[in-house]
């Protein structure tokens, strides 16, 4: 599909960190490396934060230098802020769908990024808000949302 731009959510790239989630850590390994491929991955601040959070919370790695470098390579997906831009469309996202508000702020980044598909186990597949269509990663495959893969 040409022009698909898939937000990547915290959950998606924590997997490819949680040794006892091997099988969801295979399909997140596969959906980046297809969506870094196509060139179609991006993210945001938030998210990288949250990644880092959790990854200096649970202690994978021997020391935080490990975990900060982890979070400087995932920034090549993008670093952006959150701004009022987002925060007035997240108040639209969390009136009118009822997602918490961390996850509205993060569906009003990935449409303000101009991204097409949205990858979260954590949101309701299938659901489109505002042209986003929101996709479980796990329950379905990169051939079926990325081009030339």
């Amino acid at each position: 599909m040409p022009g698909v731009r898939v937000f990547l959510d915290a959950n998606i790239i924590l997997y490819l960190h949680d040794r006892r989630e091997a099988a969801k850590g295979g399909r997140a390994v596969a959906w980046l490396t297809a969506a870094a491929q196509a060139r179609s991955a991006c993210t945001n601040l938030q998210v990288l934060n949250e990644v880092a959070s959790v990854l200096l919370r649970k202690k994978w790695y021997a020391t935080p230098a490990v975990v900060h470098r982890i979070v400087d390579d995932l920034a090549a997906f993008g670093s952006e802020p959150v701004t009022m831009i987002e925060v007035e469309a997240a108040r639209l996202i969390h009136d009118r769908h009822g997602y918490s508000w961390w996850d509205s702020l993060l569906l009003a980044s990935a449409l303000r990024l101009g991204c097409s598909h949205f990858l979260s186990e954590d949101l309701q597949d299938g659901q489109v808000i505002a042209g986003l269509t929101i996709v479980d990663p796990f329950a379905h495959s990169p051939g079926q949302i990325l081009p030339s893969y």
